[in-house]
């Protein structure tokens, strides 16, 4: 039976959960709070071009209100859900290692323009919470993924595999529990944001394969709704890696680090994941402190949200850039975070675009903190997840930012996606 829970109970025998219990809640958490029941239908897209500058939905609960939130918030995740809100969830610690590590979530109501204050949403005792992942499959249901660590055991080594769902709009949750090979506490169940469904209803859940920064990613799949889930025991080039199912069924994937011939690479799987084959891809490598989006949207193309290169620890006038071009066809060097589309299953990218803030100071954030946004200069780093409702507008954030645009606008819209086009 689904409840409003954000704590758990987990019992182990040896290096596997043994029992999971839901523990009440003593107050009723902001994102449960007051939400808006029933579906709401979400506005038909437009064709006009649709630019929002960023807002924060890293907002820090009230002082006195007995929520947790640490200095260090990271590694988010976003999914919309049927009644027109926005739901996102991050963790929450001080030293990404450590057992005080909580899943926190923050909701953005239908109609309103700031997102409300974070309150605790997943969390075991004295365990690492490290991955998470949300995903409305657009029939209704929310999908929680979230890694946990062994009790009193820091760092993500080894971790559980959890999943818990929600059918009215993240207000109540089932009993979380372990899935695919998720019961017991081992590599390739790091969560990554980036949950997709393929044409044939593949339910697709990306988890990076090592805890070190240089390795592979892996999925998990379900066959039968997100009832039972596999692991195809498959390596997937790079960590942190975006997934999705092209229409022929293969699968195709991006991955950080592990760079071939000084590019990011790309892997194809023709057996579902079963094994992968990597070429070296059209972007250009990301690194330490950067993990990109690789979505299908709504109106057929692929999107990739990455950035310029790796920029952790080099001063800024080695940060590595790209060439653009804007609106009115002149070319320029562009800096940071970027998105590209393809019409052909991935294999071009004619459409490239800077995704700048505008100009002035910007805080990022986790790893990216302070940055200066101009016409030629956007975030330089950071964790990004993405969706896109009914209503077409794509909602990207980063470890604190929040970027909402379409596809006319990248396709037409404003120049170097610095103005706010609506």
């Amino acid at each position: 039976m689904n409840q409003t829970y954000h704590h758990i109970r987990v019992t182990d025998r040896g290096d596997q959960v043994a029992t999971i219990d839901m523990v009440p809640p003593e107050r009723t958490p902001r994102w449960a709070e007051g939400v808006a029941a029933g579906n709401r239908p979400w506005s038909p897209p437009t064709e006009e071009p649709v630019f929002h500058p960023p807002i924060a939905f890293v907002v820090p609960p009230p002082e006195g209100s007995g929520e947790p939130f640490y200095s260090h918030n990271h590694q988010p995740a976003i999914t919309w859900c049927a009644n027109g809100d926005l739901l996102a969830a991050w963790y929450s610690t001080e030293r990404e290692r450590g057992t005080e590590m909580t899943v926190l979530a923050s909701r953005l109501r239908t109609g309103r323009q700031a997102w409300d204050p974070a309150a605790e949403f997943f969390k075991a005792p004295d365990r690492n919470m490290t991955g998470t992942a949300l995903y409305h499959d657009g029939r209704g249901t929310l999908y929680h993924f979230n890694g946990m660590g062994l009790e009193g055991t820091e760092g993500w080594e080894r971790l559980a595999l959890l999943l818990r769902t929600s059918t009215d709009h993240g207000v109540t949750w089932s009993p979380a529990r372990p899935i695919s090979s998720g019961s017991r506490y081992q590599r390739r169940h790091q969560v990554i944001a980036g949950t997709s469904r393929g044409p044939d209803g593949l339910l697709i859940q990306p988890c990076d394969a090592t805890p070190t920064g240089k390795g592979s990613s892996c999925v998990h799949l379900s066959t039968d709704g997100g009832q039972t889930w596999h692991d195809p025991g498959g390596d997937i080039r790079g960590i942190h890696a975006g997934v999705v199912a092209l229409d022929d069924g293969r699968l195709l994937a991006f991955g950080r680090a592990q760079a071939l011939d000084g590019r990011m690479p790309m892997s194809i799987s023709d057996d579902r994941g079963a094994s992968w084959r990597s070429l070296p891809g059209p972007f250009p490598p990301i690194g330490t402190a950067q993990r990109l989006v690789l979505l299908r949207l709504r109106e057929g193309p692929l999107l990739l949200a990455s950035f310029t290169g790796a920029t952790h620890r080099l001063p800024r006038e080695q940060w590595p850039g790209m060439p653009f071009q804007d609106a009115r066809g002149r070319s320029f060097t562009g800096y940071g975070l970027f998105v590209a589309c393809s019409w052909d299953a991935g294999q071009t990218w004619p459409l490239r675009r800077l995704l700048t803030p505008g100009a002035g100071t910007w805080d990022g954030g986790g790893h990216t903190g302070l940055f200066t946004g101009s016409a030629t200069e956007a975030e330089p780093k950071g964790y990004l997840a993405a969706t896109q409702p009914p209503n077409g507008v794509i909602h990207l954030i980063s470890s604190r930012l929040h970027y909402r645009f379409n596809l006319p606008w990248l396709t037409g819209g404003g120049e170097h996606g610095g103005s706010d086009q609506r």
